[in-house]
């Protein structure tokens, strides 16, 4: 299986994700594999003129990608604590976060999710990425819910992997 030792996860910015992030980070320690955190998003930039940009230039989609990217390398070192391994790959991508992710775990060991997001149906009881997911994937899909206890006793392996300098 070469080329597929990986674990995806999706990353929206929510608690689910990053629950789903600790969960995969603590997996790929323990695997030896490294994790690849992948945040879609696309752009609601209105596109019959400059004047809404003008006025909330922040909405303009190059601030918006910075800032995503921002937020996404946030999650990961918070969600990293300070420790170096598993090797960790980030990834922003412009389009429908099911899409994206179902796309990504055809190169994957799991993709892993958390059980809801910052969508619209956020209250539901598993979100419509997720339940998406499961139905596009090509990777057993993990979906990690709330109140999954925490694993305990970080597997320290200095020295397998470095943190992907782009987080840097």
């Amino acid at each position: 299986m070469t080329g597929y030792e990986v674990l995806v996860v999706g990353v929206d910015g929510s608690d689910a994700s990053a629950r789903a992030l600790r969960w995969a980070l603590d997996e790929g320690r323990r695997r030896c594999i490294p994790v690849h955190a992948v945040m879609a998003w696309t752009s609601h930039a209105v596109l019959a003129g400059p004047g809404p940009m003008l006025m909330r230039p922040g909405l303009a989609p190059h601030h918006v990608r910075e800032q995503l990217w921002e937020d996404l390398k946030n999650v990961v070192r918070g969600c990293m604590g300070g420790t170096t391994t598993p090797e960790v790959h980030i990834e922003l991508v412009e389009g429908d976060a099911a899409e994206v992710l179902a796309e990504r775990s055809a190169h994957a060991t799991m993709l892993v999710l958390g059980d809801r997001g910052h969508g619209r149906g956020a209250d539901a009881i598993l979100g419509s990425t997720a339940l998406r997911c499961i139905h596009k994937a090509r990777s057993p899909v993990l979906v990690v819910p709330e109140g999954m206890p925490e694993r305990t006793g970080q597997h320290e392996q200095a020295g397998v992997a470095s943190l992907d300098p782009a987080l840097d």
